[in-house]
């Protein structure tokens, strides 16, 4: 079953001045066909729920070779899973929104 990890960073996480973005960085587990299409469809539907979302993708390899996560100061916000893909994107929506 396919799961990715949504991490946040920039300005919104760092408690910047009233951000204009949400920086969010999906990291999935592999580069095969599978977990792409799972990450993007990820997207899709955290773009919907979250417009004002800027959304990075990387493979498990990719952002270990970047060291994205520690180089950005990310955040570890949730795990989504297919299983339970709908509700894990608007757990994140709700905890992401700001009144």
């Amino acid at each position: 079953m396919e799961s990715l990890t949504v991490y946040g960073f920039g300005s919104f996480f760092s408690g910047g001045p009233k951000p204009h973005d949400i920086d969010l960085l999906l990291v999935h587990r592999s580069a095969n066909l599978e977990s792409c299409r799972f990450a993007i469809d990820c997207k899709a539907q955290i773009k919907s729920a979250l417009p004002s979302a800027d959304i990075v993708m990387l493979s498990e390899a990719e952002a270990k070779s970047l060291d994205f996560v520690e180089r950005a100061k990310a955040v570890k916000l949730e795990n989504l899973s297919a299983e339970s893909m709908d509700a894990d994107v608007q757990a994140l929506a709700s905890r992401l929104s700001r009144p």
